[in-house]
């Protein structure tokens, strides 16, 4: 996923500095945002440490960026001044073929070093929230590659002003400027919202403050959180975490699940006001932005600067809304399993079968991913191994350290992966997903040149939930097992409320957050709680009752506050698209296969939709999305027959 506090996916608009974000490749699945995500119990072996009694064979190894802080400020130091070398391009891009090829490759230079600095800085922030000097080198990071953007703000405008036929004839003069042809012409694309060279770079000297609301939550979210002492199910009092709230959710007490829940909640309701502050400056910066453009909205902006039609987003929340059926279909099934009168949210968790398998020991799920991944074929299972071998993985909970699973790195670096392992099958699946990115960003940059190494948002859940959706139909292809087939089935239908329903209403949140702004209203604490019980309603119907302090949950969800707004529908696009995927690997053979590997190693050459095509998913049609609803209603009968053959 496209994470943390880099700039957004707009600053394609200036597109030339989209290279930097070849160096910010990054996704988060937090409880928060995804509940098969969701740990069962509490590892004894992981029980909030500090880094420092963390063995390194479980932590990522940063030292191939720099060995130490003393390394990265010597980079630091250097590239501020060749950062301002780049003005010496300004008035000549349109002058020859060889001074535009010049001046690009002079920037790709300057713009690999602070994608690593940026990186590097985020990585070590993240793995302890509460050390100050890194919070501090991260903020300074941020800064400069706002100078970055604001020294480079001339590059789309000079190359907008190069009438087509000369562009045409120096790249024919040059050949090296070939490569970049596509990238001419994503700019081209974008030269209606592409604003004057003095405007630019007034936007690129903005964008650094107006992207801080994310920092905000963040530093409250992992470092200032007050959370509660609890009883567990054992009447022990521990501390509230934010992993062991995840844990406790899937307590088979029902007291300590609810317990866990409303004291999160509350805590994130204490500061209501407070986040609902913050998200509406979030929300009128987006807007302004897309205002200042040109675009007729923030979701217009978001979706164009994709390459992705804003139908692709409306007709994902129609089709979505129109088969909610099956969700409250199986959340009536939930109630029944676990016999409780009334399903309250705290119960979406809880199992209703018990796992066949708890506490997994990480070696062990190692092994279980990589069984599962064979059918992407011995090269890719072969750089999964690898990445253990050399440090890509930073495994375990520890102090301060940030919450939820990503993948993060840069083009030179390796493709770091983080997570809070606890020893479930929900872990295991995480594993999984973040691996899928880790090697769809490695695979990427290894077969593209640096101007396409990265790739777009739309696609970059794809890779990761088609490994997800490849281990969970393996295992339920392989399993014997009655009972473990009926916990299989429950965790993969609670993946799919998670990634693909829950995501969707998520999406239209965000879309109707943003249309209340743009047409004059206000986002307070009472507001925005209004909006998300609405919408709530809307797709769980009756099936769940929702306690009022459920909400406020839009409070704690991080995604609303990413810099390239609208990422969330994202997540139930590419859960469509994964599962038809994992479908056509599993059943179509070879050719499935390597369609697949060649979308990973696509990246950013093509338009998404073209990539998805190419692999065999037309995401401009609703035929994905139906699909998806028909496979969930398929498995809600299926776990229906089966848990009544086991009760009888």
């Amino acid at each position: 996923m496209k994470l943390l506090r880099h700039p957004s996916r707009i600053v394609l608009i200036s597109i030339i500095t989209f290279t930097i974000l070849t160096a910010c490749t990054q996704r988060e699945v937090s409880e928060s945002i995804s509940e098969s995500n969701i740990a069962s119990s509490p590892a004894p072996e992981n029980d909030a440490r500090n880094r420092s009694d963390i063995p390194d064979e479980y932590k990522w190894d940063l030292s191939s960026m720099y060995i130490d802080a003393d390394a990265w400020n010597d980079d630091f130091n250097l590239i501020a001044r060749q950062i301002s070398d780049l003005d010496k391009f300004r008035g000549q891009l349109g002058k020859s073929g060889g001074d535009l090829l010049e001046a690009i490759q002079a920037r790709e230079s300057v713009s690999q070093v602070v994608g690593n600095l940026y990186v590097y800085a985020g990585l070590k922030s993240n793995e302890d929230t509460r050390i100050g000097k890194n919070a501090a080198r991260f903020s300074e990071a941020q800064t400069l590659y706002s100078n970055y953007q604001q020294a480079t703000s001339f590059y789309t405008p000079e190359i907008l002003e190069i009438p087509d036929e000369k562009l045409k004839l120096m790249i024919s003069a040059t050949p090296a400027l070939e490569i970049y042809r596509h990238f001419f012409n994503e700019l081209k694309r974008m030269t209606p919202y592409t604003l004057s060279q003095s405007q630019e770079k007034l936007l690129a000297m903005a964008s650094d403050p107006l992207g801080r609301f994310q920092g905000v939550f963040s530093a409250l979210d992992n470092a200032d959180l007050d959370l509660p002492e609890i009883r567990d199910e054992s009447g022990k009092v521990v501390r509230l975490t934010q992993a062991r709230y995840g844990a406790y959710l899937r307590s088979n007490v029902r007291a300590v699940r609810e317990s866990a829940w409303k004291n999160l909640f509350i805590a994130y309701e204490k500061l209501g006001n407070t986040l609902a502050a913050n998200y509406e400056g979030h929300v009128k910066s987006r807007v302004f932005l897309a205002k200042a453009r040109g675009f007729n909205s923030a979701l217009h902006a978001a979706t164009y600067s994709n390459a992705i039609p804003q139908s692709v987003y409306i007709n994902l929340l129609q089709t979505v809304q129109e088969g909610s059926e099956p969700l409250q279909r199986y959340l009536e099934l939930r109630r029944k399993m676990l016999k409780v009168e009334r399903l309250e949210i705290w119960d979406l968790y809880a199992p209703m079968i018990e796992p066949p398998t708890k506490n997994i020991p990480f070696a062990k799920a190692k092994t279980i991913v990589a069984e599962a991944l064979a059918p992407l074929g011995d090269d890719y299972l072969a750089l999964y191994w690898r990445g253990f071998d050399e440090g890509w993985v930073d495994a375990f909970e520890n102090k301060g350290k940030r919450s939820g699973a990503y993948s993060w790195g840069t083009y030179n670096s390796k493709p770091y992966l983080s997570m809070n392992y606890e020893g479930t099958l929900g872990d295991v699946s995480t594993l999984a997903h973040e691996y899928g990115h880790s090697l769809h960003s490695y695979l990427s940059r290894k077969n593209q040149p640096y101007v396409y190494g990265d790739y777009r948002t739309f696609i970059a859940e794809v890779a990761s939930m088609t490994n997800e959706a490849i281990l969970m139909q393996k295992m339920l292809s392989e399993t014997r097992s009655p009972r473990e087939k009926a916990f299989l089935l429950q965790s993969y239908l609670d993946e799919f409320r998670g990634g693909f329903y829950r995501q969707t209403s998520f999406a239209d949140f965000e879309m109707q957050a943003h249309a209340l702004v743009e047409n004059g209203g206000a986002l307070t604490k009472d507001s925005l709680n209004k909006l998300y019980s609405n919408i709530f309603d809307k797709y769980y119907g009756g099936a769940v009752y929702a306690d009022p302090l459920n909400a406020s949950e839009w409070s704690r969800i991080p995604h609303f506050l990413r810099t390239d707004n609208f990422y969330v529908y994202q997540y139930a696009t590419s859960f469509a698209a994964a599962t038809a995927l994992a479908k056509n690997i599993l059943e179509g053979g070879e050719s499935a296969r390597q369609r697949f590997l060649e979308l990973l190693k696509s990246g950013n050459s093509d338009y998404p939709i073209q990539l998805l095509k190419k692999a065999g998913v037309d995401m401009t049609t609703s035929q994905p999305i139906s699909d998806t609803i028909e496979i969930f209603n398929d498995l809600v009968n299926e776990l229906d027959h089966l848990l009544s053959d086991l009760e009888g």
